[in-house]
């Protein structure tokens, strides 16, 4: 049987993982997105190049080639940050997809509007684009979130003792495998249900917004 004080241990690392890797994912897929949307060829081969190499190096192999491979001192000694780190580079890429579907969704026509009476460059986005567009973003990052909690199960290849870590400790002293690992998707199922649902909540309302749109 897992110790429940183990469990909570395990459940603020991941957390703490899931959060980390959720805003470097944010910071690095800014900049990504608008990478992709430039006009300049060099600047969107860029940004394709990220996404391509963050998307097609498996989400482990980026941990074990920060923890391992890399000299960046405390990041290369803490796994934790390893983990924040490998998973943000992954999820940038399927984030930065979202940020730009988000964007794109909004029709040329608003920003032409919005020039029309004045409104400069960053009225435009804060006051016109954005606004329409950060529903299409969040329906699918929230999707995209649940993926990313799933995958700090991986961090446990490296030594981060989050939730799978305690469970692989616990059967290895004697607890029961079935048991101990159900346990944990338990405590996973408790938090992913309710992000899907969000999710769901969230593409329902873009859906119906899309449609009185076309309207």
């Amino acid at each position: 049987m897992l110790d429940p004080a183990y469990i909570l241990e395990g459940l603020w690392i991941t957390i703490q993982i899931w959060f980390g890797a959720l805003i470097v994912s944010t910071v690095l897929a800014i900049p990504v997105a608008m990478l992709r949307r430039t006009k300049n060829p060099g600047a969107r081969f860029l940004g394709a190049l990220w996404a391509w190499i963050a998307r097609g190096i498996p989400p482990i192999a980026w941990l074990i080639i920060i923890f391992f491979g890399l000299s960046l001192g405390i990041i290369s000694a803490v796994p934790v940050l390893a983990a924040i780190v490998g998973l943000g580079i992954v999820n940038s890429a399927y984030l930065g997809d979202s940020i730009r579907a988000g964007l794109d969704s909004v029709p040329d026509g608003q920003r032409e509007g919005a020039a029309s009476v004045a409104l400069n460059r960053w009225d435009t986005l804060f006051r016109v684009v954005l606004p329409q567009a950060v529903p299409v973003m969040l329906a699918s990052a929230a999707a995209y979130s649940i993926t990313l909690l799933k995958n700090t199960a991986i961090a446990s290849i490296i030594g981060a003792n989050e939730l799978v870590f305690y469970a692989y400790n616990a059967v290895q002293v004697g607890a029961d495998p079935l048991l101990s690992f159900f346990t944990i998707g338990l405590v996973y199922l408790a938090f992913t249900v309710p992000v899907g649902i969000i999710a769901r909540w969230l593409d329902t309302r873009v859906r119906r917004g899309t449609v009185k749109v076309a309207h």
